[in-house]
């Protein structure tokens, strides 16, 4: 039976994902930089010309990639439009910095970091990434009443920083990272904002 359509779209978009899984999985372990087009091609199970049919270049899927992990992070912080408590915080800071789902990603961050220094488009795109990450996260630490104005979004600041540091963690395999989990840290993050932004405010 000829295959219709509908038939090749579908298997164009599932060769598609496979590439992007296979260039998640070597840039993670190998590193971008080590990771060729052939080896993501074989790794992928497809020949280099299906990888070009639908990337142009090692730096197209890098940048697919970074959308990806961009718009998983900022679908975690949609979330951060409903704090409205303590606990409401704490729940969006805890899925904000695990990585349970896809634990290869922090893997990936440490190359896409690297490759910002080299990469103008990349660096962009991080870059406004975190921009409105950092006001969501200003905005929601204000509507839970654990700080206001420059302090929220200091922590909001903090709350990043803690993020990356922890997805280093994870993805060198620290004992921190074992000894730590992501509730952890956010709990660990909110009381000690909370008793600098009551300081302030007397």
């Amino acid at each position: 039976m000829a295959r219709t359509a509908v038939d090749r779209f579908e298997q164009r978009k599932q060769t598609r994902q496979l590439l992007i899984d296979a260039a998640l999985e070597l840039f993670s372990k190998s590193g971008y930089e080590y990771a060729t087009v052939d080896d993501i091609s074989n790794a992928a199970g497809f020949s280099k010309g299906a990888y070009y049919f639908h990337f142009s270049t090692k730096d197209d899927v890098l940048l697919e990639l970074v959308r990806l992990w961009t718009e998983s992070r900022a679908a975690v912080l949609a979330g951060a439009e409903e704090v409205r408590s303590r606990d409401d915080l704490k729940a969006t800071l805890t899925a904000f910095f695990a990585y349970d789902d896809e634990p290869r990603w922090p893997g990936a961050l440490l190359e896409f970091w690297a490759q910002a220094l080299r990469n103008n488009e990349v660096s962009k795109r991080l870059s406004q990434a975190y921009a409105a990450w950092r006001k969501q996260l200003a905005e929601a630490f204000a509507r839970a009443g654990v700080a206001e104005g420059a302090a929220a979004e200091d922590a909001a600041s903090v709350a990043l920083a803690s993020h990356d540091g922890f997805a280093v963690q994870v993805a060198i395999g620290s004992p921190a990272a074992k000894a730590m989990t992501a509730a952890d840290i956010a709990d660990a993050l909110v009381a000690p904002v909370e008793q600098t932004a009551r300081r302030r405010a007397m």
